[in-house]
């Protein structure tokens, strides 16, 4: 679905079981009709590799844990939502590719951070935690296997 984020040195890639295991950062693009928070925006995103699992992303431990954010990385958005997406909300949006990655940096920690305030991720299926992305938008969600 999408590349392990990296991971470096000396950090462990392993995220405390369960902790994480469902939970999916899903970048769904506007399209009339579609809400984006629907099965049908979901599906898209998926097919387009953009739901990204936390549990691959080294850095969520720490965005729901009580204590600092380690930060998100450039690399990381890149290999995380892939360069064609990210050209293709930029263009869409009518900003520059380094303006979306620095949007997801700034706001992929902290709407994980705000949905785990007390270091346990809170996710509610009818009103998930939501913020915008160029004129996308990034939702947390736990998806059901």
């Amino acid at each position: 679905m999408t590349e392990n984020l990296s991971t470096p040195v000396g950090q462990d890639n392993e995220v405390e079981s369960g902790k994480l295991d469902g939970y999916y950062c899903v970048a769904v693009l506007p399209e009339p009709g579609v809400t984006a928070t629907s099965e049908e925006a979901f599906d898209r995103a998926e097919s387009q590799g953009l739901m990204i699992p936390l549990a691959q992303v080294y850095q969520a431990k720490s965005w729901v844990s009580t204590g600092a954010n380690t930060p998100l990385l450039r690399q990381d958005v890149v290999n995380g939502i892939g360069r064609d997406n990210l050209e293709a909300l930029a263009e869409v949006s009518g900003i520059s590719v380094d303006e979306v990655v620095a949007e997801a940096i700034e706001k992929l920690p902290a709407l994980v951070d705000g949905a785990s305030p007390e270091g346990t991720l809170i996710v509610d299926s009818e009103n998930p935690p939501t913020v915008d992305l160029g004129i996308g938008k990034i939702v947390l969600a736990k998806i059901s296997e």
